[in-house]
C-alpha cells in the first residue's frame, strides 16, 4: 500500500457554527468516550443552565475531537443522531476538505501509532490535562493512502468492529437475563428470614508466630469472590491473631461490606489466612445450601442491604459486624428450592465467565486489528 505523509490541515477543515443561546430553549450537549467508544448525548438542559464556555452547532459526518482527551482516544465521527446537538469549545469539529475518509482517520487515531502521535502533540504535564491545540492538530502529518484504499481499510475494520458490537449486545442481554432471574427467584421470593437462620459464626483463630509463613487472602467487592494477596512472615504483620479460612465458608470484610466484599471460599484458598477484620461463617446445613448463599452474595440488592448496615461516609463508615450481617433479612426458601435456584445461577455464572474471557479476547482483537490495518497487514 502506497502512502503519503499528509498534513491534516490540508485535508480537514475546522467547522465552527456559533450557537446563539436562547435561555429558555433546551440543548443536547455531546461528549466523547475515551478509547474509541464513540459519542454520547447528555441530558437536555436549558440555555440558562449551560456553562460559560462557547458552544457550537454540530453536523453529521464530521470528525469530532476532544481537545482535552484526544490523547486517550476521545475522537469520533458524528452521525445523523448528532444533527441537532451542540458541543462546547472543547470539541473540535472537522469537515473533509480533500480526498479523505473520516472513518479511516478516526480508526487511525485509535491505533497505537495514531494515539502515540496525538500524545506527542498534546501539551500539559498533568496526566488528565493534556490539551491538543488546533494549530498542533492541523499541522500533524499522518501516513495517508489514496481514497479507495482508505475506504477499503475502513470497511474491513467496520466489519470486525460490527461483530464485536454484536457480541457485546449479546452479553448485555445475558446481563439483563441475570437481573431478571434475580428478580423472579430472589426479590420476589415469598420466603424471607434473617441470614442468621442460614449461617453461624465460625472463627478459626490462629496465634501469629513471627517465623511462620502465612498465605494471605482478600475479598473483592461487588460479590466477586476471594483472591490471593500472597505469603507474608508473621513478623510482617501487626496482628497477633489471624483467621484461617476453609473451603465452603462465608467470609465478609467488615470494612468493605458496604461495597459487597463478601463471598464463599473456593477450594484453592482452603487454609489461607485473613485478618481479624474478616469474620467467617459456616452454613446451617438443615436450613441452607452454601452454593445458594454464594449466589446471594453476588446479588446487587444484597450489597445494598449491607450498605444500609454501614453508616457514615468515606473513611468514617462504620464496620459491619457479624451480628449485623446475621440480622439482615434475605430470601430463604426451602432446601429443594435453593438447589434449583443455585443450579440455574451456576449455569448463568458459567456463561458469564465465558463471556468475560471472550471480552478480553475481543479487546485484544480490536487492538491488533487496528495496528494491523496501519501496518499494511489487512
Amino acid at each position: 500500500m502506497s502512502v503519503k505523509q499528509t498534513t491534516l490541515g490540508s485535508v480537514l477543515k475546522l467547522e465552527r457554527i456559533p450557537l446563539e443561546i436562547d435561555l429558555e430553549s433546551e440543548y443536547v450537549q455531546i461528549g466523547i468516550r475515551s478509547f474509541g467508544k464513540g459519542i454520547f448525548h447528555r441530558l437536555p438542559v436549558k440555555g440558562e443552565d449551560l456553562s460559560r464556555l462557547r458552544y457550537f452547532k454540530l453536523r453529521p459526518n464530521r470528525l469530532i475531537v476532544s481537545n482535552i482527551m484526544a490523547w486517550e482516544g476521545a475522537i469520533a465521527v458524528s452521525g445523523d443522531a448528532e444533527k441537532d446537538c451542540v458541543g462546547s469549545s472543547r470539541f473540535l469539529s472537522y469537515a473533509p476538505a480533500g480526498e479523505i475518509d473520516l472513518s479511516y482517520i478516526n480508526y487511525f487515531f485509535q491505533s497505537e501509532a495514531g494515539r502515540t502521535l496525538i500524545k506527542g502533540t498534546s501539551t500539559g504535564t498533568v496526566l488528565r490535562n493534556q490539551t491538543l491545540s488546533i494549530k498542533n492538530f492541523e499541522s500533524m502529518r499522518i501516513p495517508l493512502p489514496n481514497l479507495d484504499e482508505q475506504r477499503r481499510v475502513a470497511g474491513r475494520l467496520d466489519a470486525v468492529f460490527s461483530r464485536i458490537d454484536d457480541f457485546r449486545q449479546n452479553r448485555s442481554r445475558s446481563t439483563i437475563a441475570r437481573e431478571q432471574l434475580f428478580g423472579s427467584y430472589l426479590r420476589d421470593s415469598p420466603n424471607w428470614a434473617p441470614l442468621g437462620d442460614a449461617l453461624i459464626s465460625e472463627i478459626d483463630g490462629v496465634d501469629v508466630s513471627p517465623d511462620e509463613t502465612y498465605r494471605i487472602a482478600g475479598v473483592f467487592g461487588r460479590g466477586r469472590g476471594i483472591f490471593g494477596r500472597g505469603p507474608i512472615l508473621g513478623n510482617e504483620t501487626s496482628y497477633k491473631k489471624l483467621h484461617r479460612i476453609h473451603a465452603g465458608s462465608l467470609v465478609m470484610s467488615r470494612l468493605k461490606a458496604f461495597e459487597g466484599a463478601i463471598g464463599v471460599v473456593p477450594d484453592e484458598f482452603d487454609g489461607w489466612f485473613l485478618s481479624p477484620e474478616f469474620p467467617t461463617f459456616a452454613v446451617r446445613e438443615d436450613r441452607a445450601i452454601m452454593n445458594y448463599i454464594k449466589h446471594l452474595c453476588s446479588w446487587p440488592d444484597f450489597w445494598g442491604m449491607l450498605q444500609g448496615e454501614s453508616k457514615g461516609l468515606g473513611a468514617r463508615r462504620e464496620r459491619v459486624s457479624a451480628n449485623r450481617l446475621l440480622s439482615i433479612r434475605v430470601p430463604l426458601p426451602n432446601l429443594d428450592e435453593q438447589r434449583i435456584i443455585a443450579i440455574k445461577f451456576d449455569r448463568l455464572a458459567r456463561i458469564e465467565k465465558i463471556g468475560r474471557h471472550q471480552e478480553e479476547i475481543l479487546k485484544a482483537l480490536k487492538a491488533s486489528s487496528l495496528n494491523a490495518a496501519f501496518n499494511n497487514q489487512i
